[in-house]
């Protein structure tokens, strides 16, 4: 759609079936033109009001230093895709309460201009008028209100989610406020889905399912997070390790993925320097496809990463992630003294997270 504030915001593709439906509705209930033009309206309106909820996300979380990839729209709304989530549980709840009143301050704007004005901010419900300008205003201030309601019910995804475990945090610490936060998400999406399941509203139980396993995966993203932050390179990282040549052949290079146990290489040259690495994907690929006679000379990344013992293992794993790394040398004093690879790191997790 375009870029605002420094933030692109783009529209999946499925948001132009959503379009379609909503005109399909409009006109082939019988209504009037007007009314049906107004209908479509009020939707892009709704979405209009998502959007500055995100940005309302993205731009308090500039203020401290988090950047926003960008801000996407789909039929079932709007998402900030934040580079991170800042430590602080003061900073998150700040970024976390800003989109719910981005649309109360939209609500209360326009309701204090109709209550002057028209002495009345309750629509009429019993019979949609979105043809009636007035009206069409008075959907709007509840629609905002809406809004500002259901993001702040206390559950993951919803802003309320946040907004909880933050407070939560200032006492507890980020993963015990998360597993508590988690919790109460859970027992609350087991209503929706009773709820729905009684009154026959197969969307509120929906929302219950979404709801419940999105507390769990918040859960888990943030043990893991934690373990990461906490855990130094020199911990995890493997001293022993296999020096690959680039004269070596890629019969030796499997033979030792098997007995070894390794699956992500470095090579060196004839000084002893690092040239390159052999990531368990090329292994793999050699594999399949036979070609066991090539030299690593031939197939080798040489893309080449390096990391100090002190580094803490959240830092190392976006730094591989970023530059597209398997393997990283470990340098202390100018020396390599060991290596660290996705493996080594998947294995502690799965450990730790036992």
């Amino acid at each position: 759609m375009g870029t605002f504030w420094g933030i692109p915001v783009k529209v999946h593709w499925t948001f132009g079936l959503l379009i379609l439906f909503v005109s399909y509705s409009a006109f082939a209930s019988g209504d009037k033109l007007v009314q049906g033009l107004g209908l479509i309206t009020y939707v892009l309106v709704l979405f209009l009001c998502v959007i500055l909820h995100e940005y309302g996300h993205a731009l308090t979380a500039k203020k401290y230093g988090v950047y926003t990839k960008d801000i996407i729209i789909s039929p079932i709304g709007g998402l900030a895709r934040l580079e991170s989530m800042p430590e602080k549980a003061v900073q998150e709840f700040f970024i976390a309460i800003a989109g719910p009143m981005v649309n109360l301050i939209i609500g209360l704007f326009l309701a204090v201009i109709l209550y002057f004005t028209t002495g009345r901010m309750i629509p009429e419900i019993s019979d949609f008028k979105f043809d009636e300008p007035i009206e069409f205003i008075r959907y709007i201030i509840w629609m905002n209100f809406a809004l500002f309601l259901f993001n702040l019910i206390p559950a993951f995804p919803m802003d309320g989610g946040r907004i909880l475990r933050s407070l939560l945090s200032i006492k507890l610490g980020k993963v015990r406020a998360t597993k508590i936060a988690a919790g109460i998400g859970r027992i609350i999406a087991i209503v929706f889905v009773i709820i729905g399941i009684f009154n026959q509203q197969l969307s509120l139980s929906l929302i219950g399912l979404f709801i419940f396993m999105m507390a769990g995966n918040e859960y888990d993203q943030t043990k893991i997070l934690n373990i990461l932050g906490n855990t130094k390179v020199k911990e995890i990282m493997r001293t022993s390790f296999t020096r690959l040549h680039l004269s070596d052949y890629y019969t030796s290079v499997i033979e030792k993925y098997y007995r070894e146990g390794e699956q992500n290489f470095l090579v060196f040259d004839s000084m002893g320097n690092v040239s390159g690495s052999i990531p368990e994907l090329f292994i793999k690929d050699t594999i399949k496809t036979g070609t066991h006679d090539k030299s690593v000379n031939q197939l080798m990344s040489k893309k080449l990463g390096s990391v100090n013992p002190e580094d803490n293992l959240k830092t190392v794993i976006e730094f591989m992630r970023k530059e597209g790394i398997a393997i990283v040398s470990v340098i202390e004093n100018d020396n390599i003294i060991g290596v660290l690879d996705r493996n080594n790191i998947e294995n502690h997790i799965r450990l730790k997270s036992e």
